[in-house]
């Protein structure tokens, strides 16, 4: 089944601490070409989440990190945020 992209970030405005959620709307915000709206969104989940949740955002982001490449300045600033999220 697909999702509407407007379904898929309003379902995920709806839904702030829903992981799946937030990182199905990353990933669209990545594939819309809108990378720092997709690590800030998964940055903020990291902020507000603990345990298994906040591990696998994280590792979500991680792999957008990936995606888009070390070369992009927008990765190395996110990365960043991302440890001072974390520590």
């Amino acid at each position: 089944m697909r999702r509407r992209p407007g379904r898929t970030r309003t379902d995920a405005d709806a839904a702030p601490d829903d992981v799946t959620a937030q990182t199905r709307a990353a990933d669209f915000l990545l594939g819309t070409g809108q990378v720092e709206a997709a690590f800030d969104r998964l940055l903020d989940v990291v902020r507000r989440t603990s345990g298994e949740d906040r591990d696998q955002v994280r590792k979500h982001l991680v792999e957008l990190f990936a995606i888009v490449g070390d070369q992009d300045p927008r990765v190395g600033v996110a990365r960043r945020q991302l440890s001072l999220a974390l520590f």
